[in-house]
């Protein structure tokens, strides 16, 4: 479950981000996370950052739904 503060942690904000940072950090982040994962041919660190873009996208949904964003 997805907390505010899990969710500030995991985008490395504080909690006085505004949403166009958050947005635009989120972005940043899941750009990063696909490339590495399509760029890399071992397995796990694919899985893993797989896992990353799930909970990224957790924390934008989190975000979504208390109007953060």
């Amino acid at each position: 479950m997805i907390t505010e503060e899990k969710a500030y942690d995991i985008l490395a904000l504080d909690n006085t981000a505004t949403p166009e940072e958050i947005v635009a950090r989120y972005q940043t982040l899941k750009d990063q996370y696909k490339k590495i994962k399509e760029e890399t041919a071992d397995l796990k660190t694919q899985l893993a950052y797989q896992l990353k873009q799930i909970e990224l996208d957790d924390v934008f949904i989190y975000f979504r739904n208390v109007q953060k964003i």
